[in-house]
């Protein structure tokens, strides 16, 4: 992408208030020397209300919520529609 925007992690660990979360996924995470690539970051902000497990989204706030997401049991009958919305609230990657 052009326009892509890039975040640091330190940056994206001040998002971690119930009218400001972002959360980091992994997006198909390879560790090449160390270092982890293709990190995305979400602003949950907005779905933070909706979310069935309620203040559970708090604990990941500002953090990488793959392990939540893959080791979660009632994640995986909702795999889909957390897939989907996190690509409507993709803002950007972990520089």
């Amino acid at each position: 992408m052009a326009n892509e925007k890039y975040f640091s992690i330190e940056e994206v660990n001040l998002h971690k208030y119930p009218d400001d979360i972002w959360l980091i996924k992994d997006g198909k995470v390879q560790i090449i020397k160390f270092k982890l690539i293709n990190l995305k970051v979400y602003n949950l902000t907005c779905y933070y209300k909706s979310h069935p497990g309620g203040d559970a989204m708090l604990k990941y706030a500002g953090k990488d919520i793959s392990i939540a997401i893959n080791n979660v049991v009632a994640h995986g009958f909702s795999r889909e529609f957390i897939e989907n919305k996190l690509s409507e609230l993709y803002i950007g990657k972990i520089k």
